[in-house]
């Protein structure tokens, strides 16, 4: 008799929620209309959230969620982004996050509204009330800090370079006149983030689980794809396919170039079709590309005695293609860019590149601006082997016998 009292009072709750109807009523935005934030930590800090008021006082569950879609007008543009901005699980306070850019101005536009609830019998959402009429509007502006100084610098790559760790690609930075446009004696005391493909800082490119892998629209991503040790709750969706990395490295006085590749025997009775992205869930996923190439791998027994050994390729770049990834060293309020471009291009293309002349010298002592091993580690003389060697703003290949 208890149990059936207690199941009766269940669904006599279960039926007084659903009983109840959503009202809409009018929201209210965090921040005035018109703020001028001094920089986008600020606003992080603060977030952009539209508060619904449930004058219902509808009951909200863990499978009800409330979105709303917006127009984004970025400065003058008159053609806006559309985006959709989300409350968590059994709230009401919708949070606009999308990664703000400094020295912008920005308009927000709501275009509807609707509350959803998760049908765990179909794997949908079902929409149970929607607002197509009412509409609110923010603005607000970042200033963000001076801009100093910008850096350009680019790499170039191709299918030639088989061992990237042991032939690497990188470009020089001169870490004093960063220093000293930021009013700084040491790198140590600038703050460094890498930028998305909006211009937007991110911390998280600096992150060991990232290790400065992008996918194919730049966007922050892992090498192997996997979404553990937190990366989901960073990238707020799973990662995408990696395609390229472009790195700065601890002292900020190299950028390293890198492609996604992966070396395996080759098996001829592998399918030769590779499925990427765009269908079902990942439809907003990057187009990525998916290549394969089969190597003839030439190698010595303990014999003494020469084999052969076939191995695929795997790879994601595409020849005749620019990738491009940009860093901020900030301080206070000035900040350096440093926008890095790798060139991925075709083999004959990259072997006419590489017959920039290699200078042999005896190993005595030149005058030089700074000295540097292939790995872009400062040296405090030339060393036995290659060296790069910057002088009067010229950098060039210093081959010690």
């Amino acid at each position: 008799m208890r149990k059936s009292l207690l199941v009766f009072l269940a669904l006599a709750l279960a039926l007084g929620v659903q009983a109840k109807e959503w009202q809409w009523g009018k929201p209210t935005w965090n921040v005035a209309n018109g703020r001028v934030y001094e920089d986008v930590f600020e606003v992080n800090a603060d977030g952009i959230i539209l508060t619904y008021p449930n004058p219902g006082k509808y009951i909200l569950t863990g499978m009800n969620v409330l979105s709303v879609s917006y127009n984004l007008y970025v400065d003058d543009a008159t053609e806006p982004i559309e985006l959709y901005a989300s409350a968590p699980r059994q709230t009401t306070e919708v949070s606009f996050n999308y990664d703000w850019v400094e020295g912008h101005s920005y308009r927000i536009e709501t275009t509807g509204a609707a509350l959803c609830q998760l049908n765990l019998a179909t794997f949908k959402t079902d929409t149970l009330s929607l607002n197509k009429t009412d509409s609110y509007t923010l603005s607000f502006t970042i200033k963000g800090p001076d801009v100093v100084d910008v850096i350009n610098v680019e790499g170039t790559m191709a299918l030639s370079i088989v061992d990237q760790m042991a032939t690497p690609t990188f470009s020089l930075i001169d870490v004093p006149s960063i220093c000293e446009k930021l009013g700084i004696n040491s790198i140590d005391e600038a703050e460094l983030y890498g930028l998305n493909p909006n211009g937007s800082s991110n911390i998280f490119f600096f992150d060991p689980r990232f290790d400065f892998w992008r996918d194919a629209d730049g966007g922050l991503t892992v090498w192997g794809g996997g979404a553990g040790g937190g990366v989901y709750d960073v990238l707020g969706h799973n990662p995408y396919p990696a395609v390229y990395s472009i790195k700065l490295n601890e002292t900020c006085d190299s950028v390293f170039y890198y492609f996604y590749d992966y070396w395996r025997d080759y098996d001829p009775d592998e399918p030769s079709e590779v499925p990427g992205s765009g269908t079902g869930a990942k439809r907003r996923a990057p187009a990525t590309s998916y290549h394969n190439v089969v190597w003839d791998w030439e190698w010595v027994d303990e014999a003494g005695q020469p084999q052969v050994t076939q191995r695929m390729r795997s790879y994601r770049v595409d020849e005749g293609e620019d990738y491009k990834g940009g860093f901020a060293i900030r301080k206070d309020k000035k900040v350096v860019f440093i926008n890095a471009t790798l060139h991925f291009v075709s083999q004959e293309a990259y072997a006419q590149y590489q017959e920039t002349p290699v200078e042999t010298i005896e190993a005595a002592p030149v005058a030089a601006d700074g000295i540097y091993s292939l790995s872009g580690v400062p040296q405090a003389t030339l060393k036995k082997g290659l060296n790069i060697v910057r002088k009067g703003g010229e950098v060039k290949t210093v081959l010690v016998p």
